[in-house]
């Protein structure tokens, strides 16, 4: 692993526990580096920030094309697309969100473009799987708005620090009610 990735990891595992409020020193605590060598290989937070969010998209855009050139059927493909979507966001909590947005505009815009694009790629697993005949013929424009409006109010710090949830639980009981509706 290049120290670039070590370091990528520890920030990861920092804005687990701190959200986006860990310093370099936490880093450096972490890595067991000086502020020296942590210099050596970025040049601020904001690049740390910057490589975190651009990992954490490379890495979820991997295993997107492991899933879409996969056998599985549909129905396979489009729930372990979005628990492995779920699981990306596992461990973030409602502040870090908030504090990409507040504090790291661009990162906050990279991210909300992003999961956009999971949006449409989710759309194009659904419509594929009402043209085989799987799934049940819906809306495809409201469905999409439904799912669209849903992910951008579950992100909403405010609204996960006011129902006490984090955003993967949010997301998990989403993708819950969009699987088995809600009929008993």
């Amino acid at each position: 692993m290049t120290d670039k990735e070590r370091l990528i990891h520890a920030a990861i595992e920092e804005i687990k526990i701190r959200s986006l409020r860990f310093t370099m020193e936490d880093l450096t605590r972490r890595l067991r580096v000086s502020k020296t060598s942590l210099y050596k290989v970025v040049a601020s937070k904001d690049e740390v920030i910057s490589e975190v969010i651009n990992e954490l998209i490379n890495s979820f855009n991997r295993k997107e094309s492991e899933i879409l050139s996969g056998d599985k059927n549909i129905l396979e493909k489009l729930r372990v697309f979005t628990q492995s979507f779920m699981e990306l966001t596992q461990g973030f909590d409602s502040s870090m969100y908030g504090d990409l947005r507040r504090f790291y505009e661009s990162e906050w815009e990279k991210w909300i473009s992003f999961r956009q694009d999971k949006i449409n790629v989710f759309m194009s697993l659904l419509q594929q799987g009402i043209n085989e005949g799987v799934l049940r013929p819906v809306n495809s424009a409201v469905f999409y708005q439904c799912i669209s409006a849903s992910m951008t109010a579950i992100a909403s710090p405010e609204f996960l620090e006011n129902n006490n949830l984090t955003y993967s639980q949010a997301v998990d009981t989403l993708q819950d009610i969009v699987f088995h509706g809600i009929i008993a």
